[in-house]
């Protein structure tokens, strides 16, 4: 019940940040997710193209498109049921933040003005950022990304791994859906 609290509290705000810039690196099947490592925890941000997730890029406009991203922003608020690690590692997540921006070429910022026009190329995404917590780092041996599972319209996620001076990227599908690593906590540790 606690998520979906966040995830009602969330929703206002996701609607709201539809007017802002999203990255330019925009493409359909593929989002990006940077993980980084520390001591006693991770952090996860992940920025997909909202049609992965709920079907469609334009803007909300009626009950059931508001239905379909209140329900995405609920699932993406849950990282640790798509981002699966062991459960020997006692991990929780200690925050999720969770938006959808929507980006309109050659719009200008018409705020409050009345004067919204949509152009063709819109684009919109989900972000989200997470903080995860865990008793026992060195129990995190993989990533299993359940997140495939869940949003039909995902096909890839280029990972961009981080611990202290060292990073590295890493392709992964829903045809190879998991990441070692163990290498990538206990550099930073």
């Amino acid at each position: 019940m606690k998520c979906s609290v966040l995830a009602l509290s969330l929703f206002p705000a996701a609607l709201a940040a539809q007017a802002t810039q999203i990255t330019p690196t925009h493409q359909h099947g593929s989002g990006q997710l940077e993980i980084v490592f520390t001591d006693t925890e991770f952090t996860l941000s992940l920025k997909v193209p909202s049609i992965d997730i709920i079907g469609f890029e334009t803007p909300v406009a009626n009950d059931d498109d508001r239905t379909r991203v209140a329900i995405a922003i609920s699932e993406l608020s849950k990282p640790l049921d798509l981002f699966v690690v062991p459960p020997d590692a006692v991990c929780f997540t200690a925050s999720a933040n969770v938006i959808l921006t929507h980006d309109i070429p050659g719009q200008q910022d018409n705020a409050g003005e009345g004067g919204t026009s949509f152009a063709t190329g819109e684009h919109s995404e989900f972000q989200a950022d997470y903080v995860v917590q865990c008793q026992d780092m060195d129990a995190l041996t993989t990533m299993e990304f359940a997140y495939f599972q869940r949003f039909s319209g995902t096909e890839k996620l280029n990972v961009r791994v981080g611990s202290g001076a060292a990073t590295s990227t890493h392709e992964i599908t829903r045809a190879a859906p998991s990441l070692d690593i163990t290498q990538f906590h206990r550099d930073g540790a």
